[in-house]
């Protein structure tokens, strides 16, 4: 008798995954986990529950249950299965499937770079130019307990959790079909938002449960590009002056709650000639000795978007090149050296996380610290919608 995996029959298809829309949440999401990572070899270990491992004609291959290791290593244009040293089978694509009530696992990459990562779910596994793409299809609330575990951090306030809980779900839902052209929702970088596994934490599972389905709109019921950052400095930014957009959410304030915490300050010295080097390579611009006394005194009391006062060296650019904390920075001269003196961590659009986090210890509820960030926001409540 030939046993079949089960199929999830879902509506609308891209590239293999479901493509959301309208006010549900889906109950499954596919992210691409280890994403960008080359990887040719890892071990799978099941950690709870157990596996079928089941081919792309939805045939069972293998069943594996708890503390039960294989190996998958890139073959050419296929992958071996190895159990204990012995090829089991060769596959292109396979879906490591949970069948008991509570599923988890490991992933451990064989790349030197890279450590193990548990999660819970299926682990769906093909070739993307020779390297494993490996996408991890998650229960949706499941991966927002991950995300603001990871995006988060560990002992803050149950209202913080929340709060982070609604803006990680508003996101993850407004940006769900970013890479359905790749056959997965959203990938596990902060290009989206950072999921590198599952949640550890009961009371972060608490924190998400008491959100569940919540998420934050406009007056017309869009969601809102809910973005966030480790610190502000004490100033946020205007959407338009990290990205093109104006949006009304998403204006620039006055934040005195993360002033006194870890990523409020930061020091970094750059060597004048490579700054010089980068102006010219990037604007060809070369500043004259009067705009460079300019460049050696440069202070922002308040946020500034450029370095000149032509309004063209976008402080922004100068950030990524040198790998800055953030722009809001004051500059001294240092020898052949500038000392670079700087406010917060992070792009500065939307929420504070360490502005947040304060907020909800000096009493601040979710309502409150929610408009604060993002002007005039609504929350409300999406339904789960089954893909089955």
């Amino acid at each position: 008798m030939r046993i079949h995996c089960i199929i999830f029959i879902a509506f609308f298809w891209i590239s293999g995954i479901k493509t959301v829309s309208g006010s549900y949440i889906p109950e499954i999401i596919d992210i691409g986990v280890f994403s960008g990572e080359s990887i040719k070899k890892f071990n799978f270990t099941v950690t709870h529950g157990r596996y079928l491992i089941c081919n792309s004609n939805h045939e069972k291959l293998l069943e594996i249950t708890p503390f039960t290791t294989i190996t998958l290593e890139v073959n050419q244009s296929n992958f071996k299965v190895i159990r204990n040293d012995s090829v089991l089978f060769t596959e292109s694509n396979i879906t490591l499937q949970g069948s008991a009530f509570y599923n988890s696992f490991l992933l451990n990459p064989y790349n030197r770079n890279l450590d193990q990562r548990a999660y819970d779910g299926d682990l769906k596994v093909s070739l993307r130019r020779d390297v494993f793409q490996l996408i991890n299809s998650v229960p949706f609330e499941s991966y927002v307990a991950g995300t603001v575990q990871w995006e988060s951090g560990f002992n803050h306030h149950d209202i913080f959790y929340q709060v982070q809980a609604i803006i990680i779900r508003t996101y993850a839902l407004r940006n769900i079909n970013r890479h359905a052209h790749e056959g997965f929702h959203l990938c596990d970088r902060v290009h989206c938002q950072a999921y590198y596994g599952k949640v550890t934490e009961n009371y972060i599972i608490s924190a998400v449960d008491r959100s569940r389905g919540e998420v934050i709109v406009d007056n017309t019921g869009r969601l809102l590009n809910t973005v966030y950052h480790a610190n502000c400095g004490g100033q946020t930014v205007n959407s338009e002056d990290l990205w093109t957009e104006a949006l009304p959410y998403l204006r620039s304030k006055k934040d005195t709650y993360c002033s006194d915490m870890p990523g409020s300050r930061w020091q970094a010295q750059i060597a004048e000639r490579d700054l010089r080097r980068f102006l010219q390579q990037r604007y060809r611009y070369n500043p004259s000795d009067k705009e460079w006394h300019g460049i050696r005194g440069f202070r922002q009391s308040a946020r500034r978007n450029f370095l000149d006062p032509g309004g063209e060296v976008q402080l922004r650019h100068i950030r990524e090149h040198f790998g800055l904390r953030s722009t809001y920075f004051s500059v001294k001269s240092n020898g052949d050296s500038l000392l670079l003196t700087g406010k917060g961590y992070g792009h500065g659009v939307g929420l504070c996380q360490e502005g947040a986090m304060q907020r909800a210890r000096h009493g601040y509820s979710r309502k409150q610290i929610l408009n604060f960030y993002y002007n005039h926001s609504q929350i409300e409540i999406w339904q789960t919608e089954l893909l089955w």
